[in-house]
């Protein structure tokens, strides 16, 4: 978020007290506290400026619907993506764009989660340039997964977000989440090293 958030969930209860006095203050404030957030999201999920426009207003429109079923007691960013992704999942999912591509194959060793940047040619030494390259085909290959392999890795490595809370999002175990981002990591490898051979 823009602003440094307070600890745990007492952010939440702050607006809580709002909204029991004044409900359209309380929502004005989370969707200015949420709005990047939901639309970087949205355009995650997307890859499209127009789709994630009417992604990230659809989402708040469920969310305005729906906000009278919020617990007040469990944070709102869970509960916010979780509406993003379901409405996409629900009018979306035959939308096959996706994102950026993370660390070069998914270094497992390191566990790291970081989004690559993609530069530009001009200047560049050969071996970056073929490296540029492996990577386009990665961002290809990410594009033919499923969503079963595609939304996780979203989840895990641009949200950064626990194999838990993937779980409770996605309503499928722990174990099946990390099942499903090995077995993507795996079929990313072979579409890539398939396509460098020739």
């Amino acid at each position: 978020m823009g602003k440094e958030r307070e600890s745990g969930n007492l952010y939440e209860k702050n607006i809580h007290s709002i909204y029991k006095k004044d409900k359209d203050l309380a929502i004005k404030i989370l969707i200015n506290e949420y709005k990047d957030f939901v639309y970087r999201f949205s355009f995650y999920l997307c890859k499209n400026s127009m789709e994630s426009d009417d992604l990230f207003q659809d989402t708040w429109v469920k969310v305005l619907k729906n906000i009278d079923k919020y617990t007040w007691n469990d944070r709102f960013e869970p509960w916010i993506r979780t509406i993003c992704l379901n409405t996409y999942k629900d009018k979306y999912r035959k939308s096959k764009r996706w994102l950026n591509i993370i660390k070069d194959y998914f270094n497992e060793e390191k566990k790291e989660r970081e989004i690559i940047n993609f530069p530009s040619k001009n200047n560049l030494p050969e071996k970056e340039i073929i490296k540029n390259e492996e990577k386009e085909l990665l961002k290809k290959a990410v594009n033919k997964l499923k969503d079963e392999y595609r939304i996780p890795i979203i989840l895990y490595y641009f949200e950064r977000i626990s194999y838990k809370e993937i779980s409770e999002i996605m309503l499928i175990p722990e174990g099946t989440i990390k099942s499903r981002l090995n077995k993507a990591r795996k079929l990313l490898k072979e579409y890539v090293e398939v396509e460098l051979n020739g």
